[in-house]
This record gives C-alpha cells, sequence and structure tokens, in this order.
C-alpha cells in the first residue's frame, strides 16, 4: 500500500472526533481521545501518524503500535476483517505488528510498502530421526495416547491425521512431536512427555521456530477451513481431543499453549470471524480461576461476533480427559446446540 494512511477520512467516515492543533499534537499528526485509556483520558491524548499509520498516547506509553488496524478494532468495537473493510485495505496489505508480518516473512508475502523487497521464503524441518508414530517403534508413543490420554483405538487414525512422530535426539526423547503448522507449512513444534516429566510440553526454541508456539495456534489450518463451532482450549491435547472427534460434524478445536493470548493470537482469531457460527472458549478447570480465565479471554475477544465461555464438560479438568463417547457426544451436541 501507499506509506500514507489515510486517518483524517477514516475518521469522518467513521465520526469519531479529533484535533489537528493543541498541546499535544506534534507535527504531521492528529490526536483523538485515547480507546485503550478510556474514560480516564479527559482530552485527545492518542497521536496518529498521517504518514507512517502509527499511533501512541500520551498518557499511557503502553498503549501505541505500529498495526492500524489493531487500533480501528478497538475504536469501532470490530474484528480484525472488519478493520480491513474500513480501512479499505486489499488483501496484499501486510500488518506491521503481529502475525502478519510474521506470515509475511515466511511464507514469501508481499511487505507492508510498495517498494520493499519480496521476503524469501523459509522452511523448517523436522528432526532427522523424525519418525511418524505410526512407526512399531513408537509402541510407547502410542500406548501413552491410546491408554493414558483415552484415545483407543483411534490413536493411529489421530497419529496419521495430526503427523504426530518422535524422535531419538536427546532433546525430545520419550517425548511426541506435534507439529505446529500455518497454510501447510510447518513453523515449529512442541513435544509432550510420555512419562513423569518437570516439564510437560517442551518447545522449540524461539530461534529455530519460525513461529513460536505461543504467537500462533496448535492446529491453525482448522480456522482456515472453517465449520460450525470453533473451541479455545489451552493444551494441544485438549485441542486434540475435541477436533478428532467433532471435525466430523463441523466442530473444531485450536490452543494456545497457555492459558493467556498474546495479540498475534488475537488477530490471527479474526480470520474465524465468519468461518464459524461460534466460537467457544473453554480453559482448564484446574482450579475455580479456569472459569476466570476463560472470561478474561472472552473480553480479550469482546471485538469478535458470537463468542461465548463455557466450563469443560462432565466435571472434568480439561477436554483431553474426555473419553471418545464423551468428546463424539459433546461434540455432536455443540454442532447441534451452539453454546
Amino acid at each position: 500500500m501507499a506509506r500514507v494512511f489515510r486517518w483524517r477520512e477514516l475518521l469522518d467516515e467513521q465520526r469519531i472526533p479529533f484535533i489537528d492543533r493543541g498541546a499535544n499534537v506534534k507535527r504531521g499528526e492528529i490526536n483523538i481521545k485515547c480507546p485503550m485509556c478510556g474514560s480516564a483520558d479527559p482530552s485527545f491524548h492518542l497521536g496518529l501518524n498521517l504518514d507512517s499509520g502509527f499511533w501512541a498516547c500520551w498518557r499511557n506509553e503502553s498503549h501505541r503500535g505500529k498495526s492500524p488496524l489493531r487500533l480501528i478494532m478497538a475504536l469501532c468495537h470490530v474484528p480484525y476483517w472488519k478493520a480491513r473493510e474500513i480501512a479499505g485495505l486489499s488483501q496484499d496489505f501486510v500488518d506491521p505488528e503481529g502475525f502478519d508480518a510474521i506470515a509475511a516473512r515466511i511464507l514469501g508475502h508481499s511487505g507492508i510498502l510498495a517498494n520493499e523487497p519480496k521476503p524469501t521464503k523459509q522452511f523448517l524441518r523436522l528432526p532427522r530421526d523424525f519418525t511418524p508414530l505410526t512407526d512399531p517403534l513408537g509402541w510407547r508413543h502410542t500406548r501413552y495416547l491410546s491408554d493414558h490420554r483415552g484415545f483407543g483405538r483411534w490413536t493411529a487414525d489421530l497419529a496419521d491425521r495430526y503427523e504426530l512422530g518422535f524422535s531419538g535426539e536427546f532433546a525430545w526423547r520419550d517425548r511426541i512431536l506435534i507439529p505446529y503448522f500455518i497454510d501447510g507449512d510447518l513453523v515449529t513444534w512442541t513435544a509432550r512427555a510420555i512419562g513423569p516429566a518437570h516439564i510437560r510440553y517442551k518447545d522449540l526454541s524461539l530461534d529455530e521456530s519460525l513461529v513460536p508456539p505461543k504467537l500462533t495456534f496448535f492446529n491453525y489450518d482448522a480456522i482456515i477451513k472453517g465449520g460450525s463451532v470453533l473451541v479455545l482450549v489451552e493444551g494441544p491435547l485438549d485441542a486434540l481431543k475435541i477436533d478428532m472427534f467433532g471435525h466430523a460434524v463441523g466442530v473444531r478445536a485450536v490452543a494456545l499453549s497457555t492459558n493467556s493470548m498474546t495479540d498475534e493470537q488475537i488477530y490471527m482469531l479474526g480470520d474465524a470471524d465468519g468461518q464459524f457460527e461460534r466460537i467457544v472458549v473453554m480453559m482448564d478447570q484446574a482450579s475455580t480461576l479456569g472459569i476466570v480465565d476463560s472470561m478474561r479471554l472472552r473480553q480479550k475477544l469482546g471485538h469478535l461476533a458470537n463468542v461465548t465461555i463455557t466450563p469443560t464438560p462432565y466435571g472434568l479438568k480439561d477436554a483431553g480427559e474426555m473419553s471418545p463417547k464423551q468428546a463424539l457426544a459433546w461434540t455432536d451436541d455443540l454442532a447441534r446446540n451452539p453454546i
């Protein structure tokens, strides 16, 4: 896109008051009330750069960013795709913050400026001795999924569908490798211990990952494919239990890899708006904080339509504890009667 971002026209169209002169207005900028400060901003403290589209608040230095789309989402209370529409941006525009910029570097998309050189596409490879979980040598790993995680006779199908495997390398030994893909490209992985371990999930390092696990979702490509309900959970095994038994009825699941959400993940969830009838947030119920975590995430997703929260079913700690029978029944009910 062009270098100049058309803030004046956009604010006029959305009937958002602004000032172009005053003590807090820098040259080349206009100011609005900071939507992040809310009522705490008695004046017009958020400056918008008319050339770059960048923005920053004089009251709170954490209220700043390079993404005009993130600010439009906050100002207009709209999802990511609607912010793009309001801004009149084409699909070639790459958001200078968050996932779009990461995807541009990884997948070879065009940059934010017309004269920016096209990045070279990068590729990530699994360990050299990576072996699919369906190999007989992986019997201990498959037994863990089958017996301890309750996948039973569906374990082989699970391993094949989600490309699970194992490695003899010291860092990954006695762990199930769980790949993360974006548009079919491997961007990182995590490895779940199959026995007692101080660290249950061990992620590929930040330097080695194209996109670290906490800046994307496990099973992100399910968002692209769409369905009836998208379930947002904490861990990859939780997502595997729901997605494996729910995909046939349009219930898909993605995992945050934590109980909080990064800005990049919020942006990526914008891709789900319009792809699903509902987005359901379901955090682990290890304590009463589980529902609090879900409510906190629900607030972060206030710009998306039809987001609800639900406790884990059957009084279980997390979705991964469901039996196949329970998972089939729960996802079927969710598809028929979205929460």
